[in-house]
This record gives C-alpha cells, structure tokens and sequence, in this order.
C-alpha cells in the first residue's frame, strides 16, 4: 500500500509543469535555487516551494557546497532513477513503477569488462599494474563514448554517456595519482565528487 501512495505522490510531483522543468535542469547537474531561478524566470520562493515537495518525496536531495563568494551554497540533484509506466488499456488500467535499467546490449558488455577491470584495479599492488588496468578502463569507457547509435533523444543512451563520462574522470584519477600527480588528481576528484550517479 505505501509502495501504491508514493507512486500516487510521484505522479502528482510530475504533473505540475514547474516541477518537471526543476527536474529537467537537475537531469543535467545540480544546481543551486537562485540558478534554478534564472533559468525558469520563476521566484525563488516558489522555486523553495516546489524543491521542498520534490525532497519530501524523496526525488531529489541536497548538499552544501563551498562558493568563492561567500558562504557554502546549498545545491539539489535528483536521488536515484526511477521509470513509471503508465498502461491504459479496455481491459486494465495500472500505474508501474521500477528501477531504471539501462536497456542495451553494448553497455551490458562493456560495463562486465569494466567491472572486471575495477576488481582488478583494486586487487592491484603494483603502481604500474594499476595504472594499466585504468587506462584499459579508461578505453572502455571511450568506447562507449564513441558509439555510432548513440541518439540524445534515448534515455539508455544520455544514461549510458554519463556513466561512461563519470568511468572516464575516475580513471584519469587513478592514471594521474598512478604518476604521482598527487594534487591534480585530488582536484579532479573533487569535481567528480560534485557531479555525482548512477
């Protein structure tokens, strides 16, 4: 029954108009409420309003972040992927909701071969084995960032280049820390740190 309550809740979120334009921008990165703000041509008050209902119903989330003018800013990123299916039919009406898997054969493939490759980059003792197998998944994740049936207007693909982007930045951090670009790495981290998901 509480599973039924949230999709009901979701489904509300999700039909207001301002609230679907919130989560388009927050698909992209997070961002803070007077950005959100500008870019919506709405107050920031009602941005507040809409934002509160949305973390409330566990759809997004916020965090503090150090700002070069001032104080930490508070940003919001959207909490984990959810798909709902909606299935009219003469004969059945039901509302769905589950878990987004990214539905591709190639991802499929290679995420086992990353997956391998990051056991293998843990287990690693030497400095130079390390730094093998992260190029080797840095590759991979180019790969996928290069496909030829990439479409932006698929969700599996956007899904699949963000991932691929964020496997891309990881194994540059460990390729540089590997050179013992200690410090670059750090920063590099940092703003992977600020992106983070899925």
């Amino acid at each position: 029954m509480a599973n039924v309550e949230h999709t009901d809740q979701l489904l509300k979120i999700v039909g207001n108009e301002t609230r679907r334009k919130i989560l388009a921008l927050l698909s992209e990165k997070p961002h803070y409420i007077m950005e959100i703000s500008k870019k919506l041509n709405v107050t920031q008050p009602a941005i507040l309003k809409h934002l509160a209902l949305l973390e409330e119903a566990k759809v997004i989330e916020s965090f503090q972040e150090e700002s070069p003018f001032g104080a930490p800013r508070k940003y919001y990123k959207i909490r984990d992927s959810v798909n709902i299916e909606v299935t009219i039919h003469p004969r059945d009406f039901k509302v769905t909701k589950r878990p987004v898997v990214i539905e591709c054969p190639i991802f499929g493939h290679v995420e086992k071969e990353i997956s391998i490759l990051t056991d293998e980059i843990n287990k690693a003792k030497e400095i130079a084995e390390t730094s093998a197998k992260a190029q080797g998944l840095k590759d991979k994740a180019d790969f996928l960032l290069s496909c030829h049936e990439y479409n932006e207007e698929n969700w599996n693909c956007r899904s699949c280049r963000r991932i691929a982007s964020l496997r891309k930045s990881v194994s540059e951090v460990i390729i540089q820390v590997s050179k013992g670009e200690i410090s670059s790495g750090l920063r590099t981290l940092s703003s992977i740190m600020n992106q983070l998901t899925s």
